[in-house]
């Protein structure tokens, strides 16, 4: 049967070890000076050496070619070095304390422990996973590392360093592994592909590198399994397909359309990702990293390390995070964070993910949420006429005092509006701020919500129960349902009006005072405006399916 590469190619001296340089440098020097330690503790994420490095040093305390003394450089191929990458070395202990966790176990450790070693001159024990050691373990643990023997030497591997008790960190040297580079996976990965003769772009090994996660032993793995599938010719569509990665020039294209505010043109991206058969929890980490790489773009000048994308498409990046602000970018990194975490554990994954690029596409240029354009519809029959001047209901929201101002654009064909204005308020100067209306605070409640848990996450808990009622000059009233006085008085106790108005603030621009009010007790003053807000909210998606879908009205009877 033939061996798995990542096996065949573990490690076997100090200068194979890639990305910790500090920890084979100070071992090689404890060795060389005669200061190696009874104890060390390994500490760092999986699968960035810290077996293979403890085996190194097993190789190194019992290699014939130090002729009875430990040897920085072991030359690999005497027995006790064969015996031990083996793993059938009798004076090499390698326990799993995730299955053997007990104090049984331990004990047992510590009663062979004084043994002197059967063929080479050190032994040396290597626990994996220490942390899942049990109390009562780690207690029986300590006594044999207060006074070790002379012979014996002890490795403590574990992912989850602050798991482990102080009293036995304090008898241990410890050294931390950190999570190699993309680069420096590329270079063991490409150093494999042509010893096996594998052929594979260095596109192909970058994405292996980013889906390996910081891991050798799962980069190694993953370059496996595709030289299996592709026959020894990987390509990069080949390994996006087998990884479920999404391509880069999807990603480009969404956010592309975020930036364009283009909502039905991410909804039908939606669909097709749905038709593609493409994992949406997959799609939302990729955006989300690609997102990532927009924000350190647009903070550096050189080619930054760690970017998922080749030198190519740097250009693009760059283009990319030139057209938002560093605000958008971050509302949008939050906005995706928090989307991933409802997309693992909803039960409509689709919908978590339409509905945060409806909401990223709502964002006006300064990180803001836009108010709806309001203009008559353009029919073939009527003379192109001009619309009239944007009243205060058809202007946009802003997200700062300082931000521009955007009005609705001007439509130069169809009637013009006949009916009444949106809104009896008159247009202002250029420039001026203009005032939302308690529909414009209705449809931006929900950011205005995420503005507030940003700055005070029980507020927002208690918050949530109201909504915006009415808008009085600058007083903007909200209104929670009857038996929910503790909600109100929380929301308007201390600060917290203050918090809600800088919320307020950030979202619409508008300088806003707060006040609560609680619904009647009565069903007759209650049912009313339930009914009326389920209708509103009818005739606003029949308009919204009509205007962005070409829907049309086929049967407005009850459904039987």
């Amino acid at each position: 049967m033939a061996v798995s590469l990542y096996r065949k190619y573990r490690p076997a001296r100090f200068e194979d070890i890639v990305g910790q340089d500090h920890v084979a440098r100070t071992l090689v020097n404890a060795i060389t000076h005669d200061r190696v330690s009874h104890a060390y503790l390994f500490a760092g994420p999986r699968g960035t050496g810290k077996t293979s490095t403890a085996k190194i040093l097993a190789m190194a305390l019992n290699c014939d070619a130090g002729r009875g003394k430990a040897t920085p450089t072991p030359d690999g191929v005497c027995p006790h070095c064969e015996a031990i990458r083996r793993g059938s070395a009798l004076d090499v202990v390698e326990m799993d304390a995730a299955s053997n966790r007990g104090i049984d176990d331990i004990r047992e450790l510590r009663d062979k422990v004084h043994f002197s070693p059967v063929e080479g001159h050190m032994k040396v024990y290597i626990v994996d996973e220490v942390h899942m050691l049990t109390p009562e373990a780690f207690n029986a643990l300590l006594k044999t590392l207060e006074e070790p023997p002379a012979h014996a030497v002890f490795v403590l591997a574990t992912t989850e360093p602050h798991r482990v008790p102080p009293t036995i960190m304090s008898r241990c040297q410890r050294f931390d592994f950190r999570r190699p580079s993309v680069k420096e996976i590329v270079g063991v990965l490409a150093s494999i592909a042509e010893r096996e003769g594998i052929e594979a772009p260095e596109t192909s090994l970058v994405v292996i590198a980013r889906a390996a996660a910081g891991s050798f032993r799962d980069a190694v793995g993953i370059l496996d399994q595709l030289s299996t599938y592709c026959g020894g010719n990987i390509t990069l569509q080949e390994t996006l397909d087998i990884l479920g990665i999404v391509q880069h020039d999807l990603l480009f294209e969404i956010v592309d359309t975020v930036h364009e505010e283009d909502t039905r043109g991410a909804l039908l991206f939606v669909e097709r990702l749905s038709q593609a058969g493409t994992d949406y929890t997959q799609f939302a980490k990729d955006l989300l990293g690609h997102l990532r790489d927009v924000y350190v773009v647009k903070h550096t000048t050189d080619m930054p390390a760690g970017i998922s994308v080749g030198e190519e498409q740097i250009e693009s990046l760059r283009n990319q995070a030139a057209r938002a602000s560093t605000a958008r970018i971050v509302t949008f990194i939050d906005q995706l964070g928090e989307a991933l975490r409802s997309i693992r554990q909803g039960s409509d994954p689709r919908l978590e993910l339409e509905l945060v690029l409806i909401k990223m596409t709502a964002l006006g240029a300064g990180g803001s949420v836009r108010a709806e354009r309001t203009a008559p519809a353009a029919t073939t029959s009527a003379p192109a006429a001009t619309a009239p001047a944007p009243t205060a209901a058809s202007a946009e929201i802003t997200g700062s005092a300082g931000s521009p101002k955007r009005s609705a654009q001007p439509v130069t064909a169809g009637p013009a509006q006949t009916g009444p204005p949106a809104s009896e308020s008159e247009p202002g100067p250029a420039g001026a701020a203009v005032r939302p209306d308690v529909d414009h605070l209705r449809r931006a409640w929900p950011v205005i919500l995420e503005a507030v848990k940003t700055r005070k996450p029980a507020l927002c808990a208690v918050l949530d129960e109201g909504r915006p009622d009415s808008l009085e000059d600058d007083l903007l009233v909200i209104k929670f349902p009857a038996g929910y006085s503790f909600a109100a008085n929380q929301v308007a106790r201390d600060d917290n009006p203050k918090v809600i108005s800088e919320a307020l603030f950030e979202v619409t621009g508008a300088h806003l005072r707060i006040t609560t009010k609680l619904a009647s007790e009565s069903a007759a003053e209650t049912a009313a405006p339930d009914e009326d807000a389920r209708i509103l909210s009818k005739d606003e998606l029949i308009r919204v399916l009509k205007e962005e879908f070409d829907a049309r009205v086929i049967d407005d009877g009850p459904i039987r």
